[in-house]
């Protein structure tokens, strides 16, 4: 009888193991079930401008075509998905879903927190506006209240490196001063749950290297992102998960390094050990893996 007892308590007497393992299990920040989107075919489909006008998701015509078909996937708060596939894939439109741009036509897509989105290159920015001004102006439209505008501006403007324009109307930045804003601006948003998609396609690899980095450092404060990138490396070093699109439907969600081989194996049909660059365009990169696994595994402990 003394085998069936533990520390004086019978097996079926210990309530405590069940208890510890579900309190060790993360909320889902993002939960996606079954989403659809269907454009085309003479419906407007759901934009914003029909949910503010109170119009249902017109029904789907003929003539269309399904930018998402059936996707399901859930992101664990603090989690950091990338989503990588081909032009087309229905990457941007699934983003534009989460951030309440536009509504799927079938299934659901619940976020929870407060959501930060970067879906465009200055998206926000008034031209006539300085760079100081755009601050408070975007900051509101991806959802920071001018208190918080105010105190994190140092921050945003350090980040973004464009001191000697900052007075400057924004319609003469080049795109790189663009991204750089627009980027420092998202990035500094005291949201629950961030949306970058291509955000690094533009800039040189100083400033990628930087972004990356406050990446993590969201990472690190609880943050959940979801990253939408052609650069392999990125995805990588910064992702818990991967999310392969392929004609708007999921082609791949799991560990980051075997999605992206089976992208490029089974999507791309590349040549084994090909990568793809900030331009999409394949090379050979040269990633210390033991270093980037390491910092996984050192923030996950």
């Amino acid at each position: 009888m003394t085998l069936h007892m533990f520390d004086r308590l019978s097996v079926a007497d210990r309530p405590v193991a069940p208890l510890r393992v579900a309190a060790s299990v993360p909320p889902l920040a993002v939960e996606v079930r079954h989403l659809s989107k269907r454009y085309g075919g003479g419906g407007r489909g759901g934009m914003i401008y029909d949910l503010l006008a109170g119009r249902r998701a017109s029904a789907p015509e003929p003539g269309g075509f399904w930018a998402l078909d059936d996707v399901s996937f859930t992101v664990p708060q603090g989690g950091v998905m990338g989503i990588i596939g081909r032009n087309g894939s229905g990457k941007t439109t699934l983003m534009r879903i989460l951030s309440r741009i536009t509504a799927p036509t079938k299934g659901e897509a619940r976020v929870r927190g407060r959501v930060g989105a970067l879906l465009e290159i200055g998206s926000g920015f008034h031209p006539e506006l300085t760079g100081r001004e755009n601050i408070d102006f975007s900051g509101a439209i991806l959802g920071m209240t001018q208190a918080e505008a105010r105190e994190a501006v140092d921050a945003i403007i350090d980040f973004a490196e464009i001191t000697d324009f900052l007075n400057t109307p924004v319609k003469h930045y080049s795109i790189g001063m663009y991204m750089r804003l627009a980027f420092a601006v998202s990035a500094h948003i005291r949201n629950e749950v961030l949306l970058l998609d291509e955000i690094l396609a533009v800039g040189d690899e100083r400033f990628q290297d930087k972004c990356r980095h406050r990446i993590k450092q969201l990472c690190g404060e609880g943050r959940t992102v979801l990253i939408i990138s052609h650069t392999s490396a990125l995805l990588e070093e910064t992702c818990d998960s991967l999310l392969v699109l392929d004609k708007g439907k999921v082609a791949f969600h799991g560990d980051p390094y075997a999605g992206i081989d089976f992208y490029h194996r089974d999507i791309l049909r590349l040549a084994p050990g090909g990568r793809l660059g900030a331009d999409g365009r394949p090379y050979r990169a040269s990633i210390k893996v033991g270093r980037v696994r390491g910092w996984r595994r050192a923030r996950q402990g």
